[in-house]
Parts: structure tokens; sequence; C-alpha cells
């Protein structure tokens, strides 16, 4: 018997409700992003395609926490002062992951930043992707399941699994799109290589989207910069950049964060079909089937 889409958002969702538990755990599968045994492969650093994952387990996805050295699922610890119109952004926003707000363990831990320490039952969430929109790049980026980098000869798209997201990062030679006249969801990617770290500019992203999953907002004017660097036959390291004077008094960088390479034949189904996973929010599932079912009935709203 197959699995159905409801089922598996019933499963997706018991681990979304064990995230704060994962949160305050530090997140973190037993893999680290090196595997040793990768020490004498040869490889290209100016070659970042194939599959990535920041997941923690064995087989490189299916939710939850990030590999031990791969960074969490937040953008950085050290968040700016917001502006006025940050804080009231930051303030509408209510997510899902977290620590729980006004729980214990989020009183022990006031060393974090309170958007790290505010998570609401998904029901009474505002998170655009809840609602099956795109998570946008940054977000995307963090989350610890795979994506794979397609090589074309003047683009790049990366390809997430969670949301089975599309992104295109224009490769051609032009320059960043610095006012662009329509937000879009992913925004517009230009990129160049400087050495070996490949460079991508961002803009024009819809406001809609959030930074990182614990809700942190950014405007239609932000500047996204990511800075790739693959380290080792098996390791691609990234480093991102928010400039944001509407919402943030300062640039806003990030930790840097880790893949590992996997093999393009480790994600496949029970029936050997390999490649990632079509693990996308589909509204006549989630929404009418999986919220009703099981995400608003946890958060006290019944149909």
């Amino acid at each position: 018997m197959k699995t159905s889409s409801v089922q598996t958002g019933i499963v997706l969702f018991t681990a979304a409700l064990l995230q704060p538990l994962l949160l305050a755990q530090g997140g973190r599968g037993g893999f680290l992003a090196h595997d040793p045994a990768n020490d004498n492969k040869p490889y290209d650093k100016h070659d970042i395609s194939g599959i990535w994952s920041r997941n923690g387990s064995p087989g490189g996805y299916g939710g939850g926490g990030t590999c031990r050295d791969c960074g969490d699922r937040g953008f950085a610890k050290d968040v700016p002062p917001f502006t006025p119109l940050g804080q009231k952004m930051f303030d509408a926003n209510k997510p899902s992951y977290g620590r729980i707000l006004g729980s214990a363990d989020a009183a022990a831990h006031t060393e974090e930043h309170i958007g790290r320490r505010r998570a609401v039952p998904p029901a009474n969430d505002t998170d655009p992707y809840q609602h099956c929109n795109p998570m946008g790049p940054s977000r995307a980026l963090v989350y610890p399941d795979p994506m794979e980098m397609i090589v074309l000869p003047d683009r790049m798209i990366q390809h997430f699994e969670w949301g089975y997201g599309m992104r295109t990062i224009w490769t051609d030679g032009r320059k960043p799109l610095m006012d662009p006249d329509l937000p879009r969801w992913w925004g517009y990617s230009a990129s160049r290589w400087d050495g070996d770290i490949f460079i991508v500019t961002t803009t024009g992203v819809d406001e809609r989207t959030w930074v990182d999953h614990f809700g942190y907002p950014h405007s239609v004017d932000m500047v996204l910069e990511e800075r790739y660097r693959r380290t080792a036959y098996d390791v691609l390291e990234l480093s991102m950049t928010v400039t944001d004077p509407k919402i943030y008094t300062r640039p806003w960088v990030s930790e840097t964060k880790k893949f590992r390479k996997l093999a393009r034949d480790a994600i496949k189904t029970v029936d050997g079909w390999t490649g990632l996973m079509e693990d996308l929010c589909a509204p006549a599932d989630e929404v009418d089937l999986f919220n009703k079912r099981v995400r608003d009935p946890a958060g006290g709203v019944i149909h």
C-alpha cells in the first residue's frame, strides 16, 4: 500500500512538533559534513554541481536536524537591532519553529534572541510557507533537506527537495538588478566567480518571505549576497549577508553553513526510483486535508 499525501503530512507534522526539542538539544545529527573516506578524491573547486544536503540523517534527507558541523536552521544568532518598521514586521510574524513562547525552556535561554524563543502552534502562525507559498532563497538554503545544483551554459538551477522549489541563478555575466519593478518569490539572482568563491547577488525578493524559519523579516529592498566555496570533495560552504536598511540597522552576516555532497543515487523511493523527492506543498492535499485534519486541531482549531 502506498503512503498517501496526508499520511506523509502526518509524519512531517510529527517531526515539526519535535522541532523545539531538537533545537533545544542543538538539532544536530550524528554526521559531519566531511567524510574522511573522501579525503583523497579529486575535485574541481569551480564545480559545485550535484546534490548537496545539510541534513544529519544517514540518507541526507527527511527533515529534522542538520549535520553536526553544518550550522542550525537559523540565519545567524547575532541579530542586528531592528528599525521601527523592522520591529513591526518582526512582531507580526508568528513562527512555529523554535523554543515555545512562554515556556520554561524559553525562559531558561535568555542568551538567545527572542526570535528563537517565540514558537506558537502551527495553526496560530503567520508562516507563508505553511500556506504553500515559496520559502524564498535564504530560508530554503538553511532548510536541512537536499538541494540539487544543475549547471547550464548560462544559468544555474537550484532545485530544493523541500517544497520542490526551483530557483534560477544567472551566470551569463548580467549585473544584479538593483531596483526591480516587480518583486518575485525567489527574487532576481545574478552571479560571478571571484577566485574560488561563487558569489550570488539577489534582489527583489517578495517581502512576504522570511529570512529563516524563525520569522525574521526583510523588505523588498533587501540585497542578499551568497558566497559559496567548495572546500573538499564532499563539502560546500555558504555564507550570506542581508543588507536591508529598512529593517536592520546594519548588514546581517550569517553563520557559515555547510552542505555535504550526496551520491546521485543516495535518495530513492521504496521502488528504487532515484533523485529528489517530490516533497511539495500542494494546496489540495495540504490545506484541505492535512491542515483541517492535523495542523489546525493540534493548535486548538476544530472545523
